[in-house]
């Protein structure tokens, strides 16, 4: 029995209806393998923002330490003697560049940290002479910079040295992929650490002669004639000091939208 021509018609129909469907899946497969793609390629390229921050942050701290190649202008500035050269407007001279007073609204909030072209960022490597490679491959597009504000945490007092509130920004292989990461920093006074355990408490008073004693070492002070057994001295707990250098850090994941609420 030969098909009809309206079975002949029913097959195409349904034969283009599963090369639609096998379109469709192989549309959605493919739109989903470059989603997964370009989620990897943003991902990747926010790691090497965030390693290029980290670097600015150590950076920065080595500046504040004075470490090697530093030049000794610019150690100077960090310590209780060089609170005068941070000022509001961020320092830009040659050894006062990036140090800013501690204001509100903070400096590294209405600095533009994106902008190339801030005479206030401190590039990474500035002071320290450190170099890392950048523009080309997967390295950053641009060095990352930071910022230095001198600040004076709630209940600090000059014998816990000077602190430092370091905010550094780097870049993805794309300048628009950045992140925004803030250190605590303190610097510890010269003095601290340079002696050791003062003072011995009650140690001092083992085999003291309080002069009670008579010629035969026996105790005149109670009528026993036996000397009390001495107390073990007391031990004070270890004083406990902050940690010098880096106390703790975070990511300012909204840095543009601080940025743009605090600007003029």
């Amino acid at each position: 029995m030969k098909p009809t021509a309206s079975e002949r018609g029913l097959a195409l129909v349904c034969a283009l209806t599963l090369m639609v469907a096998a379109m469709v899946i192989g549309v959605a497969i493919t739109r989903g393998a470059f989603v997964l793609l370009a989620s990897a390629r943003n991902e990747r390229d926010r790691d090497v923002a965030q390693a290029a921050a980290e670097a600015a942050l150590r950076d920065a701290e080595h500046d504040i330490a004075g470490a090697a190649g530093v030049p000794p202008g610019r150690a100077a500035h960090f310590g209780a003697a060089g609170g005068h050269v941070f000022t509001d407007d961020c320092g830009q001279g040659t050894d006062d560049l990036g140090l800013c007073r501690a204001r509100s609204p903070p400096a590294w909030q209405t600095l533009d940290l994106a902008d190339a072209e801030n005479p206030a960022l401190v590039p990474y490597g500035r002071f320290t002479g450190a170099a890392l490679p950048v523009g080309r491959g997967a390295l950053p597009a641009r060095l990352p910079a930071y910022v230095i504000e001198r600040i004076a945490p709630a209940g600090a007092t000059a014998q816990m040295g000077s602190f430092y509130r370091v905010t550094a920004i780097g870049f993805g292989t794309r300048t628009s992929t950045r992140v925004v990461l803030q250190s605590l920093v303190r610097l510890p006074p010269p003095a601290e650490g340079a002696g050791g355990e003062h003072g011995h408490g009650n140690d001092g008073d083992e085999g003291h002669d309080d002069g009670n004693d008579d010629a035969h070492g026996r105790n005149s002070g109670n009528g026993s004639g036996d000397r009390p057994p001495a107390r073990p001295p007391e031990r004070r707990p270890p004083e406990r000091r902050l940690p010098s250098g880096r106390i703790g850090w975070r990511e300012i994941a909204n840095w543009d939208e601080l940025h743009a609420h605090a600007g003029p």
